[in-house]
């Protein structure tokens, strides 16, 4: 029985994390009185499986359907969902958790748990007098509840960036190899970080070395595969998947079309507001550490990352019956998670290195920080009061 509590004592964090999410996402698939997307994916599988077709990309259907084979709870793929999300959303913590504690040794790992979970409920400002009941739609966060492919792909998203980092380190061929397959992987469940990946690895190589290297030249060699197998997974998704002429007409198929704030105007009712209250913590620390801020290679690059993100989503949009499904917005989550992180770990190493000592900014930057997880908790709070996400 000692045995028995001393594991477990030794794994609260973990258990905490796996408690607190998969109880979340059990009253999200349970209670919410519409179909939130982690329900719409299961009942799209249902549908394709009953056709005799499997949806498109299929890494994450082929994890909760293999899962549902092994553990069914009277509805097909209710359980494995919830399980296999459960898991994804618990190694993103495991993966952020071990950045912050190779990063900042110093912290005990009481308050390296604290700033890790506060960092997994960050979320944009809201002032309800505002927004009103729009707490998600129009805005930009790096927190998402509800969307099961993306909570899928995150992990492999934030791997991807640090083999990358790896391969610049190195600058060695063979730790290409890593990031092709990994990025295979994101290609197979959810493509959106590519979009924004493919065009920043080159574009922050250049700034970085200012000149046309080997390095620069791979880069582009994988920018290219990279492209040419989005545009093949675009083909099969758009015009090849068998399940189109059976559920969709002719006006209500889609194409991706660019037409600028078409999709972010629609949902947002107060752009400059909703703007600036999404990237305060990013504003603050431009204004304050200023051409200091680029000594981070990782806020560099992910600075990159989000500014084609946010291009990407502000410029293209869908026609037909995804229009508005906002399904160029995913990208920009993971870029913003990374934006963050970069920002947190090097305030947080200065504080460090000065002594512990409070500067203005710093004070300013943490206040911030702290409302955004006060919002970010308010936030999951409503999901339970008000049963909603958006």
């Amino acid at each position: 029985m000692k045995w028995f509590l001393r594991q477990i004592f030794l794994r609260r964090f973990d258990l905490f994390v796996l408690g607190f999410y998969f109880s979340t996402l059990v009253f999200l698939i349970t209670s919410l009185p519409y179909y939130v997307d982690v329900k719409s994916h299961n009942l799209l599988l249902v549908e394709y499986l009953e056709a005799g077709f499997f949806p498109l990309p299929p890494g994450y259907y082929a994890l909760i359907y293999l899962v549902d084979l092994l553990i069914r709870i009277k509805y097909p793929f209710v359980a494995s969902s919830a399980i296999v999300l459960t898991f994804f959303f618990w190694w993103k913590y495991r993966l952020i958790y071990s950045w912050f504690r190779a990063s900042l040794p110093e912290f005990r790992d009481t308050l390296v748990f604290s700033l890790v979970f506060s960092f997994l409920v960050v979320s944009p400002i809201y002032i309800p007098a505002i927004d009103g009941t729009l707490w998600y739609l129009g805005k930009f966060t790096q927190t998402i509840w509800h969307n099961s492919t993306l909570i899928c792909v995150f992990p492999f998203c934030i791997i991807l960036v640090k083999k990358t980092f790896n391969w610049l380190e190195s600058k060695d061929v063979k730790d290409v190899f890593p990031i092709l397959a990994f990025g295979l992987v994101i290609l197979l469940i959810k493509p959106s970080f590519l979009f924004a990946y493919v065009p920043t690895l080159p574009f922050y190589l250049f700034l970085r070395e200012r000149k046309i290297s080997m390095s620069l030249i791979l880069s582009f060699g994988i920018g290219i595969v990279f492209f040419l197998l989005i545009l093949l997974e675009k083909h099969l998704i758009f015009n090849w998947d068998p399940m189109l002429a059976e559920l969709y007409t002719e006006e209500e198929k889609s194409q991706v079309v660019l037409s600028p704030l078409k999709v972010w105007r629609h949902f947002s009712y107060e752009p400059v507001f909703d703007f600036i209250s999404s990237f305060p913590l990013l504003i603050l620390y431009l204004a304050f550490w200023q051409k200091r801020a680029f000594d981070s290679q990782l806020f560099c690059f992910s600075l990159i990352l989000l500014f084609f993100a946010l291009a990407i989503f502000l410029l293209f949009a869908e026609t037909g019956y995804r229009e508005f499904h906002g399904n160029f917005y995913w990208q920009i989550p993971i870029a913003l998670l990374l934006c963050h992180l970069s920002i947190v770990l090097t305030v947080s190493r200065e504080f460090l290195d000065s002594g512990r000592k409070y500067s203005g900014k710093v004070v300013v930057l943490f206040l911030i920080y702290l409302i955004q997880v006060v919002w970010g908790v308010g936030y999951w709070l409503r999901i339970f009061s008000d049963f909603i996400v958006s």
